[in-house]
């Protein structure tokens, strides 16, 4: 299996990424009907990943949360700074006063 480098092109990475997805989903003895089931979404979706490297970002995230991989955004990102962040807004948001506007009568 060829692997990822830097002068790799998206549809490289696609296919590669398709054929670990796929890998993935044999190795927890699943059918692609089963896999699109608990992802919530259409069996053609994971077809179409499978067959011609091909999905939505959406979709993605979806068939990854099924397939509890979703570790490897992780790795990317930093999200317990991403939840303290907006936590902190939160709470900033909750403190202060609303205004409320006043309108001149025409």
């Amino acid at each position: 299996m060829k692997e990822i480098d830097v002068l790799s092109t998206n549809e490289d990475i696609a296919k590669i990424l398709a054929s670990r997805l796929k890998r993935e989903r044999l190795s927890q003895s699943l059918k692609q009907e089963e896999l699109a089931l608990m992802a919530d979404v259409k069996p053609h979706v994971v077809r179409n990943l499978e067959q011609h490297s091909k999905i939505s970002l959406d979709n993605l995230i979806s068939i990854m949360r099924a397939l509890r991989k979703t570790d490897v955004f992780e790795t990317m990102f930093d999200f317990e700074k991403v939840r303290i962040e907006v936590d902190a807004f939160t709470q900033n948001t909750s403190n202060k006063k609303h205004k409320q506007r006043v309108y001149d009568a025409k």
